[in-house]
């Protein structure tokens, strides 16, 4: 589950991905050569529309993607699954090189070439030496902007898919997540990022060029790059020529709640319940995107799992105190929040075995029910706040995060948050914000997802009993 709450933030980032001094100091010690530079990120729009940002942090390997707003939220009915597609084909020939010569070069430069996909992004990335990037990049452009997608090879892969989803399928936490997305959403933010059963074996060339040329475009696209001089960046991909705009009109993510159960009859249960929460960018109907950071304040403060190695989490966690007091065996509680450009998704995952996981259910909701009434003490609210901001700071440090967050936010946003003003906006957060947030979320309209032997898992309404 998306238990994490600064993935679902506007991401901040800011400086070398390294511990802060003074600017007083890093400009002293720069000057006497003691330390580099500390660069800021730099943001290039070419003449065609392409974006293009960098952060230099000196570092001995350089980070370059390509980040495409053409997550699996724009499939539709006949296409359900052809960006899972996608992201298996991106080792394969493109109209310029096969699949053997794009290995070969990635091997002898030792480089990582990879290929992700989320519900609103894919994003083709490879990591190498500083000196190979020049040979790399156009392996990148290739596989974005002239893919070949022989048919033999779009029939030989569909069986990657098959071995995919049946490995998807033995993680319950994470099928629960696709399934909590589908009630609330049904289509758009509710499709899955894994092909369903019944379209493997029906994708076909045509199928996959159709949704390249209508989301592969230079408006939906950002190029970022860690690690990297700037001006090389910008030289590399001057020529890259992606297409132009499509124009193609795509529908608005909208909350609609429901209820989705697969009683598999495993004695480990897993179960999720969500409300409509905020979103980064603009405003849900219900819920404004300012509500974002009292949002993420509250998730922390009703706990994400343990902060400490086989810790129940049950000493400060609202979440983890309810379920401790209704059983004593083992179990599982994380608040979880999804925040997207148009949608969002607030709630509280559990695991447990068959027999506990309705007691800790209705625990749980109880609790947050209990939120509307008596609200949040400042001790917590202080807690939480520091906890989140260690959780954003952190990230700032993780260079795989910072990248793939560089190019959603100019996606997104159009720009890069900055840290420091992001920490003080947490800071300002207060208590009215997140209490007042509190009771728009948990009076929305819930939505749940569940997988194991449900027959001890009450039904949606019988949570209100």
């Amino acid at each position: 589950m998306a238990s994490k709450v600064y993935r679902g933030l506007l991401r901040p980032l800011k400086g070398r991905l390294m511990g802060t001094q003074t600017a007083a100091l890093r400009k002293d010690t720069a000057e006497a050569g003691m330390l580099l530079p500390d660069y800021e990120p730099v943001i290039t729009k070419l003449p065609d529309g392409l974006l293009i940002a960098s952060l230099e942090n000196f570092s001995p390997v350089s980070r370059v993607a390509v980040v495409i707003n053409a997550g699996s939220r724009f499939e539709s009915g006949h296409n359900l699954g052809v960006t899972h597609m996608l992201r298996v084909f991106a080792g394969m020939g493109t109209k310029e090189s096969s699949a053997f010569g794009l290995t070969r070069t990635m091997q002898q430069s030792g480089a990582n070439y990879t290929c992700s996909t989320n519900r609103e992004f894919i994003t083709y990335q490879v990591d190498c030496i500083r000196d190979d990037l020049d040979n790399l990049v156009p392996i990148i452009n290739n596989a974005i902007n002239k893919p070949a997608f022989k048919p033999w090879e779009v029939k030989d892969l569909q069986a990657n898919l098959a071995l995919d989803r049946a490995v998807f399928q033995t993680q319950h936490p994470v099928c629960v997540s696709e399934l909590l997305h589908e009630a609330a959403f049904r289509t758009t933010l509710g499709n899955s990022v894994c092909a369903p059963q019944h379209m493997i074996g029906k994708y076909n060339p045509d199928m996959l060029h159709e949704f390249v040329s209508n989301f592969y475009t230079v408006d939906r696209m950002a190029v970022v790059g860690l690690g990297v001089d700037h001006d090389h960046l910008v030289q590399l991909f001057s020529n890259c020529k992606p297409s132009p705009s499509s124009g193609i009109s795509t529908p608005k993510a909208k909350y609609s709640g429901g209820e989705i159960r697969v009683n598999n009859g495993s004695e480990l249960v897993t179960a999720a319940l969500a409300t409509e929460g905020p979103c980064i960018n603009g405003r849900t109907k219900r819920l404004p995107s300012k509500d974002l950071l009292p949002s993420s304040v509250l998730q922390m403060a009703m706990g994400t799992g343990p902060f400490i190695k086989y810790s129940g989490n049950t000493a400060v966690s609202r979440l983890g105190k309810a379920a401790a007091s209704v059983t004593s065996n083992p179990f599982g509680i994380s608040c979880i929040s999804g925040a997207y450009s148009d949608g969002g998704i607030f709630g509280f995952s559990a695991i447990s075995n068959k027999d506990d996981i309705g007691k800790i259910l209705k625990a749980a909701f109880q609790e947050f029910a209990h939120i509307t009434k008596s609200g949040i003490t400042s001790e917590e609210i202080s807690r939480a706040k520091n906890q989140l901001k260690a959780a954003v700071l952190m990230q700032a440090e993780n260079s795989e995060m910072v990248l793939s967050d560089m190019g959603e936010q100019l996606l997104i946003a159009g720009g890069l948050a900055d840290v420091d003003a992001f920490i003080d906006q947490i800071d300002n957060v207060t208590i009215e914000d997140v209490n007042l947030v509190a009771k728009k979320i948990i009076n929305g309209k819930p939505s749940m997802a569940a997988i194991g032997d449900l027959s001890q898992t009450p039904y949606l309404d019988e949570l209100y009993k």
